[in-house]
């Protein structure tokens, strides 16, 4: 408890507005992170583990003490009781022996003292409460609760069939096979029977109902997109990508359906990104409703993320789309790469780590 006010006091401060973040540790074993362009030596030794989210640096230290960076300032969370962690856009979640809290903003809240399930995405939680027998959705300072059982089966809310979250919002099935959202926290009944499958976005989810209805949900509102499933699907943050049961591959898109071609795509989908090869076989990108042409074939490595997709090309040229422009970063041969939101971190000798960000390089 005393740990607790502690940190408390250290996060009362206003929270500044969400910084680019990557880290990395060097040939001598020190963990470095970069904050909006400048690079900060945070410890002398290798961390057990660190995650980086949107707005903060979360990691265990080499002595497993828990530890946040954010705006400059490395806070000790606890000491060596965090057993496992996560770090989103917006929040913190760790979990100390079955106790689990979070980290939102300058609030520091505790989600349940004996939890063995949850799921997290940039600013929910749905997690199950076994003191209380409860499932229940965090969102935005609040704790709601969605489910109330008298003894939950080993087989309900297996959280990774029957529980989804991503970024604003979950779905799940309940002990009643009804398929419901948590949106805005609210819960909502979107079929009275159980879905064949579904996946979750920012603000959306699409899904197969039992009649294998291909139906998406966005913003509060409903859609019925084909009458049969799709060969495949992939949602994003306000999108869906998908190969429909007639071969045709469309991009829905905050509320609008675009068709780009009938074949067989490549594709893939993540955040506001949608990597794609079109029917001629070029690279393209589907970003805020616009297409923008990479290269003409589809790499058979990428990385993709937030507002960013980056490759190399076959003229050994790193290649980086952010935010609609298209850079080409580097020849140099590389080491590794690594992409975090929109920062590309890259390395091109033993110790020469570099950041590629918003058109600048930082070293």
């Amino acid at each position: 408890m005393r740990q607790l006010f502690f940190l408390i006091s250290l996060l009362s401060f206003a929270v500044a507005k969400s910084q680019p973040f990557s880290a990395y540790n060097d040939l001598r074993q020190q963990f470095y992170v970069f904050d909006n362009g400048a690079i900060n030596q945070l410890e002398h030794l290798i961390p057990i583990d660190y995650k980086i989210g949107r707005s903060a640096v979360a990691y265990l230290d080499n002595q497993r003490i828990f530890k946040m960076y954010r705006d400059g300032l490395v806070t000790t969370i606890n000491d060596m009781y965090t057993t496992n962690f996560e770090v989103s856009d917006y929040l913190i979640l760790y979990k100390s022996a079955n106790m689990v809290s979070i980290i939102d903003g300058s609030d520091v809240v505790l989600l349940s003292k004996l939890c063995n399930r949850y799921a997290m995405g940039d600013s929910v939680v749905l997690f199950y409460d076994m003191n209380r027998s409860s499932f229940n959705g965090y969102y935005n300072g609040k704790i709601t609760e969605l489910e109330t059982f008298l003894n939950l089966r080993d087989n309900d809310f297996t959280f990774d069939s029957t529980v989804k979250v991503s970024d604003n919002i979950g779905a799940y099935i309940n002990y009643n096979e009804q398929f419901k959202v948590f949106y805005n926290n609210v819960s909502e009944v979107l079929e009275n029977q159980p879905v064949r499958q579904f996946q979750v976005g920012r603000n959306i989810v699409a899904y197969v109902d039992i009649n294998n209805i291909f139906k998406i949900y966005y913003k509060g509102q409903s859609f019925t997109i084909d009458p049969f499933a799709p060969k495949s699907f992939m949602t994003g943050d306000d999108v869906v990508a998908f190969q429909g049961n007639d071969g045709y591959f469309r991009i829905f898109y905050k509320g609008i359906l675009t068709t780009i071609g009938y074949y067989d795509p490549h594709y893939q989908v993540a955040d506001r990104i949608v990597a794609y090869a079109d029917p001629n076989g070029f690279f393209k990108v589907f970003y805020e409703g616009e297409q923008t042409v990479l290269d003409n074939y589809y790499p058979e490595k990428l990385k993709a993320g937030y507002n960013s997709v980056v490759y190399t090309n076959k003229g050994n040229t790193l290649r980086m789309f952010s935010k609609g422009k298209v850079y080409d970063v580097t020849t140099m041969s590389l080491l590794d790469m690594r992409l975090d939101y929109d920062v590309l971190q890259y390395k091109v000798g033993l110790n020469a780590f570099k950041m590629f960000y918003n058109g600048n390089y930082y070293n």
